[in-house]
């Protein structure tokens, strides 16, 4: 499944939802990974867990991310996640949310190397549940945990791990230290991924082509833009700088609502569709306005019609 340089459609909580990775799939990702989903919600049955563990028919290898701290939840949860059709399970131990991170999960894990470690060898126990880990390089700058999580989780027979090198105490502020994660990756037993600030297409093949990467994992550069992943492809395996007509960017945006009102109904498709229109317009001409107005409209005809009018 990593055997290439590979791009990839990071989970984003509320963002990376089953419209937005069909989006993603239309315009070439290759691997997309699901919202982060709770390991506690799923064994115990939370209605809202179960209702974002469901995939696309496009989601194809479908690539589920767990959050939790407890290794036999998490080994249950992934069971139940492989048996609901997911092929891969990411393990989140890297986000900095203070609500997961105060449960001792996401990056709370960083600072607990036996704790992590414990959940790696639940998954790795037989029968084996294919997983990787998802991280950031640390907790703060007082702490260096790259090459020991690369190294347990090579130990443990996870598939991947994918890296944000940005401490946790950083959230997104200053710059991810690529420099770092490439030093780490070169001498890895097993494929590292990737992420952070990879914005623009030629950022996203300059860090492909670090020794040691096997692929690129977008997040923040994706939103308002799904057909990065095409622009990447084309840049990388043709050398052409391709980009989006207006006619193809409208037709996507205005898909994109289609998708969003058919899965959540017109109130929250609504809503999270304003969200989204208001990365779609950046660098538009006549975009502030756009945005100035956009959460005056309450339904899709009007938001329709204002897009169109963008355009």
């Amino acid at each position: 499944m990593f055997s290439q340089k590979q791009t990839i459609l990071a989970p984003m909580a509320g963002l990376s939802d089953r419209p937005f990775r069909r989006l993603c799939r239309s315009f070439g990702v290759d691997l997309a990974v699901s919202e982060m989903i709770s390991a506690k919600g799923l064994v115990y049955g939370d209605r809202k867990s179960r209702v974002l563990l469901t995939p696309d028919k496009s989601d194809r290898p479908y690539w589920v991310q767990l959050f939790g701290s407890d290794p036999e939840i998490i080994r249950e949860a992934a069971q139940i996640a492989l048996q609901a059709g997911a092929d891969l399970i990411d393990i989140n131990m890297g986000c900095p949310v203070r609500k997961v991170v105060k449960t001792g999960a996401g990056a709370a894990l960083l600072r607990d190397p036996q704790q992590a470690e414990a959940i790696m060898r639940a998954l790795d126990r037989t029968p084996a549940i294919p997983y990787t880990i998802k991280i950031r390089s640390g907790w703060d700058a007082k702490q260096t945990i790259l090459d020991l999580f690369i190294e347990m989780a090579g130990t443990h027979n996870a598939k991947a791990l994918t890296c944000h090198p940005r401490t946790a105490t950083m959230m997104f502020s200053g710059c991810a230290d690529w420099r770092q994660l490439t030093d780490a990756a070169q001498n890895a037993a097993l494929p590292v991924i990737g992420s952070g600030d990879l914005n623009d297409p030629q950022t996203a093949i300059e860090a492909l082509a670090r020794p040691g990467m096997a692929g690129v994992m977008l997040g923040r550069g994706s939103l308002g833009r799904p057909w990065i992943f095409r622009e990447i492809r084309e840049l990388l395996q043709k050398g052409i700088q391709w980009s989006p007509d207006a006619e193809l960017k409208l037709k996507t945006i205005l898909k994109h609502g289609d998708l969003l009102r058919d899965e959540y109904g017109e109130k929250t498709g609504l809503l999270l569709y304003r969200k989204h229109l208001a990365w779609y317009s950046k660098g538009l001409s006549g975009a502030s306005a756009f945005r100035k107005n956009l959460f005056t409209l309450t339904s899709f005809s009007e938001l329709e019609s204002a897009i169109n009018n963008l355009f």
